[in-house]
């Protein structure tokens, strides 16, 4: 099955859409979750899902539930007060 790269801007906008849907995030948490995504695109680590091509950034995902599992494991950090630890775990 072919993978699916999504510019980072996409990807975050597909993430946070879904994530506004969950009422204990919204859409304060949900650019919260994009400010972090953003940092850790930035830390400088290598990414196993992040290409460059030219001056563009993608963000490949196996599929579209992917989006929605990380969602559901970003909610779940929130609930359990383990984001900082979401962040360290995020591929």
């Amino acid at each position: 099955m072919a993978k699916i790269k999504l510019e980072t801007e996409d990807f975050i906008f597909e993430v946070t859409e879904e994530l506004v849907c969950y009422e204990e995030i919204g859409r304060k948490g949900a650019d919260k979750w994009a400010e972090g995504f953003r940092s850790w695109l930035n830390d400088g680590r290598k990414k196993k899902n992040v290409v460059k091509n030219g001056d563009k950034t993608f963000f490949v995902i196996e599929d579209e539930g992917e989006i929605f599992d990380i969602a559901d494991e970003y909610l779940d950090a929130v609930e359990k007060g383990n984001t900082e630890q979401y962040w360290k775990d995020f591929q």
